[in-house]
């Protein structure tokens, strides 16, 4: 989204930003050109060009920022469980210059994949976007049906492994890190919905419990039994022996893996240690 109108900047603080140990600060200006983020520690000092803020902000939202060139990932992002602080994945060490400090510079074709999903009709030379996912991102077709022709493709319709594919494009197939069991790819659903029973021998896709243009519900995660009864009919006595009728809390526990970052495991199986893989839920 359009920096300006992100909760990063609506929600800063009226004192600077800083690194722990009296590292590099960090401030923001709204310019004529937009907001800028100024880095510095002593006479060491840069100023980048806040290009877009990625993230609904439901879980959190991470600025791009433009130096020398490149979209760089900025370093802070704000939490919505922790308020602001370092951007996972990035180092938490004083950073060795104010250049470094901005954050991980990108690459073309990583920046190409951050836009591609949480934009909408990106350029080539990356200049130019729609903010946010519109629904020629998952509808092949919707212009043209937008103008009388031809019917888009619906993604609803799809079996689960050509479903998971189509959202497996932003919401991951495979690990960053090249790691199977690192805990940090329980951010990943389709990653770890695909090493399910659900999946693998049920055909469960993502739109078994998801609608695609409603948020997921948070506050209620027992809201999604019915979804479980549909094909694990058997086990309605062993859900209403159960003092909180909760399928997600055990078979999908909420797993944390950064100090601000929670999200449902999308591996389902008998759980007895939420960092292990365990043993999957046997297909119905």
């Amino acid at each position: 989204m359009v920096p300006a109108e992100s909760k990063f900047i609506r929600q800063l603080p009226d004192n600077p930003l800083g690194e722990p140990s009296h590292g590099y600060f960090f401030e923001y200006r709204r310019t004529p050109n937009g907001i800028v983020a100024i880095v510095q520690h002593g006479s060491d000092r840069v100023t980048a060009h806040m290009a877009w803020v990625v993230g609904a902000g439901r879980q959190g939202q991470t600025p791009l920022v433009v130096y020398n060139g490149h979209f760089i990932e900025h370093r802070v992002s704000l939490y919505a469980a922790a308020s602001f602080g370092l951007t996972i994945g990035h180092e938490n060490d004083l950073s060795g210059s104010a250049a470094k400090a901005l954050g991980l510079v990108l690459s073309e074709a990583d920046a190409r994949t951050c836009f591609n999903c949480h934009a909408t009709s990106v350029s080539d030379d990356l200049t130019s976007l729609t903010p946010g996912v519109q629904c020629i991102r998952c509808h092949a077709g919707a212009e043209e049906h937008a103008r009388g022709h031809g019917k888009p493709v619906n993604p609803g319709t799809l079996d689960h492994l050509a479903q998971v594919q189509l959202c497996g494009e932003c919401h991951r197939l495979k690990p960053p890190s090249g790691d199977e069991n690192d805990i940090a790819n329980v951010r990943f659903q389709p990653l770890r919905l695909m090493k399910s029973a659900c999946f693998r021998k049920g055909g469960a896709k993502c739109t078994t419990c998801h609608s695609a243009h409603t948020n997921a519900v948070r506050a209620a995660a027992d809201s999604y039994n019915h979804q479980c009864l549909a094909c694990h009919l058997s086990q309605a006595r062993h859900i209403a022996g159960q003092k909180s009728g909760n399928c997600i809390r055990c078979h999908m526990p909420a797993v944390s893996p950064a100090p601000a970052f929670t999200f449902t495991d999308h591996f389902i199986r008998v759980v007895s240690n939420q960092h292990t893989e365990d043993k999957s839920v046997p297909a119905p």
